[in-house]
């Protein structure tokens, strides 16, 4: 009770908190010790201690390892923990709160301040990453190398002291001397922005910033310029530039070209709008996340909490910038997260209502609640609420987050034919074929369920179309021609099958089993001596090799897919003449002959009976008196 107490009059001391809940805990007063423990992980997470944070966490999950809350938290501070260790430590952070474009001044005079000591001509330009045909030739500057040496030393020591103007006049003189260094442009750009000499200070800068080590801070100060003489179109685009910049370097190499069309799409975006406060409430929020402390390890730590919540799609550091309340909303992601991983969808859907009822443009927090109504079973409600959130990423401008909406719609709906033909386009759009042509397959296939079979071979033939824009052309021509054969087969339509099926032995001249389909297709319309010479084709290979068993074996199952074929049982007799198989060789020359007997091919049958003579079967006084019954 006196610790109660304590906290009653001052709720935020610590001691009394902890003190209370080692007394619940000893107590076996479980609920309260989890509660109490959480209390006091939440407050040390607000001042910024993730380590104790986490490790009062631990205490309250020892207690009762299935709380959702704790494990919730716990998630959170994982999260946020593995960036923050330096602060709690209450050591200096590595940028201090400083700007990238204070970080980039410091990089600038460490470079200046090594050109005593280097050997090559002091006003080549650093061009290492150019090609070696591209980087400029060494050109000697209007004066003396000590001259020069002494006027970048002077603008050091002046710009060190705050002496701005002595400064510029030392970098200017430079300058017109011939020195076209990265450094001295960006210093020179910097001062003239401290002077608020601003368009200048564009010149300079806008220099820089194509030399890697420059760009984000040149950005920065670009943006800072431009603000200042109120171009805040501009001034948002180098912010955003300096942000894109920063955030490629928190993602894997696959996530960079989706994380560039993001920021375009969000430039597009507010350039579209003509929304100026908009635009400036997110550019001050821009000047607001690079001038913070620590600024660096908040963009990984952003990165790692957005990549965790994503489902397959990327984000971008901007978008926790333009949500209101991010911290609670984040929060809120990951503990609705724990709430689905436990089953507990109606302590999900409420949390995820109360985030939107704070954040309720954030569209994330529309798909988790789209996720939770699919959990539940409510699958009209789902597909309605990622309907809506597609919507809403198309007309801002994001296809990537629309195909990632529309995918997850399509697992609870696989055969809304509708929806996937919008992403078929929306891939087409982007230049992803492969993603488009595996969508057209799912689009086919799912026509085909539904029974509109002329749908589906329509959709294949449209993707046999865009085939040679894939990368891999010819094995993605194979997988389509593939389908579309074994559909076409299906529905009997022997003329498309035919074709369908010659392409695709043209391409694939040794598979035997298309080979065979096609065989058997030719028959059924009407085309048999081309099909007499894919027979031909497909047994060649095999006699040259002399191996006459799978010849026989490939006749016989043509044959049995077409047995009133007599060109295919003649060659059959003579795989089984060549393999020295006469009973096999007799039994289909009989068969042969009665067949050639009913069509009224007398001739034909008296060549057939006579073959068979020459083979001497056991019987052969029947089949000589029958050649002279029919005249042979």
């Amino acid at each position: 009770r006196a610790w109660q107490q304590a906290i009653e009059l001052q709720p935020d001391y610590l001691p009394a908190h902890s003190n209370l809940a080692d007394t619940y805990a000893r107590l076996n007063q479980i609920p309260r010790a989890v509660r109490e423990y959480l209390h006091i992980a939440r407050m040390l997470r607000d001042r910024g201690q993730h380590h104790t944070a986490r490790d009062i966490c631990a205490q309250a999950l020892l207690l009762d390892a299935e709380n959702v809350e704790a494990n919730a938290l716990m998630e959170v501070l994982k999260l946020e923990e593995d960036e923050a260790p330096v602060e709690e430590q209450q050591l200096p952070s590595p940028n201090g709160g400083v700007s990238p474009a204070d970080l980039a001044q410091d990089r600038a005079l460490e470079e200046l301040a090594g050109i005593p000591f280097e050997d090559q001509p002091i006003a080549q330009v650093e061009a290492a990453e150019l090609p070696p045909a591209d980087r400029p030739k060494p050109t000697e500057p209007a004066l003396s190398r000590h001259a020069v040496d002494t006027l970048i030393t002077q603008a050091i020591d002046f710009q060190t002291r705050g002496l701005l103007d002595e400064a510029i006049e030392c970098y200017r003189q430079a300058i017109v001397a011939g020195v076209d260094r990265p450094a001295v442009h960006f210093n020179l750009g910097l001062l003239y922005q401290q002077r608020l000499r601003f368009r200048q200070a564009i010149e300079r800068l806008s220099v820089a910033v194509h030399h890697s080590a420059y760009t984000v801070g040149s950005h920065f100060a670009l943006g800072e310029c431009f603000k200042a003489l109120g171009r805040h179109d501009e001034a948002l685009e180098h912010f955003l530039q300096a942000l894109k910049i920063v955030d490629l370097g928190t993602v894997q190499h696959s996530q960079a070209d989706d994380l560039i069309q993001l920021y375009e799409a969000l430039a597009h975006s507010y350039a579209a709008k003509g929304d100026r406060d908009t635009a400036l409430e997110f550019t001050n929020s821009l000047i607001e996340f690079f001038s913070s402390k620590g600024w660096e390890d908040k963009a990984r730590t952003a990165r790692h909490r957005l990549d965790s919540l994503s489902d397959g799609g990327t984000r971008s550091l901007a978008e926790m910038l333009t949500v209101p309340n991010a911290e609670a909303i984040f929060a809120a992601m990951v503990m609705s997260q724990e709430y689905l991983k436990r089953g507990m969808e109606m302590a999900a859907t409420d949390l995820c209502f109360q985030a939107i009822a704070k954040a309720p443009f954030y569209l994330p927090l529309h798909e988790r609640l789209a996720e939770i109504l699919a959990e539940q079973d409510h699958i009209e409600a789902a597909v309605a609420k990622y309907e809506m959130v597609a919507e809403a990423y198309m007309i801002r401008g994001e296809p990537q987050h629309t195909i990632g909406v529309y995918k997850r719609l399509l697992r609870l709906s696989p055969l809304d034919v509708v929806v996937r033909s919008r992403v078929i386009d929306l891939l087409h759009n982007s230049g992803a074929i492969d993603e488009t042509l595996e969508q057209y397959l799912e689009l086919a296939d799912a026509y085909y369920q539904l029974m509109q079979l002329p749908k589906a071979v329509e959709k294949y033939n449209e993707a046999l179309r865009l085939v040679p824009r894939a990368p891999e052309p010819r094995d993605w021509q194979v997988r389509v021609l593939r389908r579309l054969t074994e559909l076409l087969l299906r529905t009997g339509d022997w003329p498309s099958a035919s074709g369908a099926l010659g392409a695709l032995v043209e391409l694939c001249p040794d598979d035997e089993r298309a080979r065979l389909n096609l065989i058997d297709v030719l028959y059924k319309a009407g085309r048999g001596s081309q099909a007499d010479k894919q027979t031909e084709a497909l047994t060649r290979a095999h006699s040259r090799a002399g191996d006459h068993e799978q010849v026989i074996s490939l006749l016989t199952e043509a044959m049995r897919r077409q047995p009133q074929q007599m060109a295919l049982r003649g060659r059959l007799a003579r795989a089984y003449m060549d393999a020295g198989m006469r009973d096999e060789a007799v039994e289909q020359l009989d068969i042969l002959g009665e067949m050639q007997l009913e069509a009224g091919l007398h001739w034909h049958a008296i060549t057939t009976l006579k073959a068979i003579i020459a083979l001497e079967p056991a019987n052969l006084e029947a089949y000589k008196q029958l050649l002279r019954q029919i005249g042979g």
